[in-house]
Parts: C-alpha cells; structure tokens; sequence
C-alpha cells in the first residue's frame, strides 16, 4: 500500500511539472521524467516483475537529475554527457533479448545492474553536489536575494540519494550474508516518499537560477589593482549609501552597475578584491547596518524585527537571521534585548 502511494504521487507531481508553465521548462521536463523514473524504479513491487511491459530505470533516474540541474546552472547539456544514457538503454536492450534459463536472467540482472549502479549513480550524485556548491558561490557575486533562486533544495535532493545508495549497498552485504534487512527497506521506503514530495514541492516553486559562471581562466586573468582602484569604490560604496540603493530587494550586480553607472564585472572584480567577500554579503552589511538605524529609532518602536528588516532590504526572516548572525555574531533578538538595557541606563 505504501509503495501505491509512492508510485500515485510521483506519476502525478511529473505530470504535473510537465503541464504547469515555468520560465524554466525546459529544465523542468527532465525534473518530470526524474520523478516517473523514480515512481517506474518501484513499479515490480506493484506488479509482476517479470512484466515485459516494465522498462528497466536503475541506471536512467540519476541522470536525468543530473540534467536537470546542469541546464539550471549552464543553460545546455554537452554532448559528451548525453552518453550518460548509454548504461540505460544497454541494460534495457540486454534485459530484453530471451533468456532460456530463468537462473541466467536472474543473475544477467544482477551484473548488469548491482554491480556497476551504485559507482555510476554516485558518481553522478557527487559531480552534482560539487557543480551546485561552486554554482552557490557564484549566486552570491550576482544577487542580493538568493530565495527562490538556490540549488540548495537540490543539494538536499542529492544528499538524500547519497543516503539511498549507502542504505542500498549495505542493505546488499546484509542479504548477501543472509540476514534480513527489513529495518533497510522500510527506510529505503520513506527516503522514496521524501524524496518525491521534497522534488515536488521545490520544483514547483523553482524560478530561474541562471548565472554566469566564471572559468579558471578568466580567473587567471585578473587584473593588478592599484589605490586608485580602491578610491573609485569607495566612491561607489559611498552612492550605494548616499541614495540606500540596498533597499531594493529585487537588487543585483548588474542592476546596481547601471545604477553606479560603471562596468558590470568591473563593479564585481572590485567587490571580490577589496573586500575579500560577494556582492550577496556586502549588500547585507549595508542592510544590517540599517536595520540596525532603523531599530534604535523611536518611531520603529512598535514595528516587529521582521518588518523593520523589511523596510531594510530583507526578503524573509531566515536570510535576515543568518546575516545578523554572521555580520554581528548575535542573533537580532539578543542585540534588540542589549539594545534596550543599553537605552535603559
């Protein structure tokens, strides 16, 4: 009944990715087809597992992740990854071809299949967590909001199916061993259900997450910069101020060039160099700063911390929080609390 319920739902949640509009669809397809590969994965425990109607999709569900998450990040999938599908279709043209003796289909499977899936799918698993971190810190050169455009749900999805693949390896040595490993498959279960309405509920809300990635080689490439260099963003820093162009929350690196009227990656090179940080993280400490103005104002006395973080350039709470934390070392609350005893003396 629960494996009904796993399958239902992730047929359901990738037709639905296919049917609904998104400035990301074509992204959003592969998302789809992630998610009724995974439901097809449980299918023979539904049905007869001998079933010729039932394709094989151990080896197809990681990569059609992996797609989906590289044409967020890059826009395109390069030929040479298209041969990730090779494991795929050979398993399923093999598993196909008639088989006399049922004992030498069982174990054609297990070769095909147990053996080489788990290198092949962690693999993947880990090139994706290591393109989604390094895509994490190019965010924050472009943009002061990062909600609704971070991969970290995504991370989180691969984390998850890290976790699969462990409980599945050792959930193999158990049977292996002949011990029962029914504790394993009732996790394996939940991981499953997680997963699909963690794909769901994220994918929906997904926007756009596109931005320019630089290459070592434009990294290499840096210019030397001189004193002069640092006055002019001094100067930049002080319009940033003079005219609280932080309070924009929809604000971003190229925004903020037109608004400064100078070269974008000019204005990023600068940031990255003279403050040692992002742009994410020096347009927080322009919003902490006036949150902080804006708390120590009498006519504010009555506004919550979240409204008053508002009216400063935050999104939401949880961003505010962790750069208040960061920046200041404690949380807003705690400063709010020494604020007023500081008032009182």
């Amino acid at each position: 009944m629960f494996e009904v319920f796993i399958f239902t739902n992730g047929i359901f949640l990738g037709i639905l990715l296919l049917l609904l509009p998104s400035p990301i669809r074509r992204a959003n397809v592969f998302l789809a087809l992630f998610l009724i590969s995974q439901s097809v994965e449980i299918a023979p425990d539904l049905f007869d597992e001998d079933s010729a109607l039932l394709p094989e999709t151990a080896f197809l569900t990681i990569p059609l992740l992996f797609y989906y998450v590289q044409l967020l990040i890059h826009q395109k999938i390069r030929q040479s990854q298209w041969l990730c599908l090779i494991p795929a279709l050979l398993t399923n043209v093999l598993l196909w071809l008639p088989v006399e003796d049922p004992d030498e289909a069982a174990l054609l499977t297990q070769v095909l299949i147990s053996i080489p899936f788990y290198g092949f799918n962690l693999y993947l698993l880990f090139s994706m967590h290591k393109n989604i971190t390094r895509h994490q810190s190019s965010l924050m050169d472009q943009f002061a909001s990062l909600e609704l455009r971070t991969l970290q749900w995504v991370k989180g999805l691969v984390v998850i199916f890290l976790a699969f693949h462990f409980v599945w390896i050792f959930e193999d040595i158990l049977l292996l061993s002949g011990t029962e490993a029914w504790v394993l498959a009732v996790i394996s279960e939940v991981l499953t259900l997680l997963s699909v309405f963690w794909v769901g509920y994220h994918g929906l809300r997904q926007k756009e997450s596109q931005t320019e990635i630089h290459t070592d080689e434009e990294k290499a490439s840096v210019p030397i910069l001189d004193k002069s260099d640092e006055e002019e963003f001094e100067r930049v820093k002080a319009q940033i101020l003079a005219h609280r162009l932080y309070l924009n929350q929809e604000l971003t690196l190229r925004l903020l060039a037109q608004q400064v009227n100078m070269n974008e990656k000019k204005l990023s090179l600068w940031i990255n160099q003279f403050t040692e940080s992002n742009f994410y993280h020096l347009i927080n400490q322009f919003r902490v700063a006036e949150f902080k103005e804006q708390l120590a104002a009498p006519e504010n006395k009555n506004y919550s911390l979240l409204g008053i973080a508002q009216n400063a350039g935050f999104r939401n709470k949880s961003t505010f929080y962790k750069a208040f934390k960061e920046l200041e070392g404690i949380t807003p609350n705690e400063y709010k609390k020494s604020l007023n005893q500081a008032l009182k003396v």
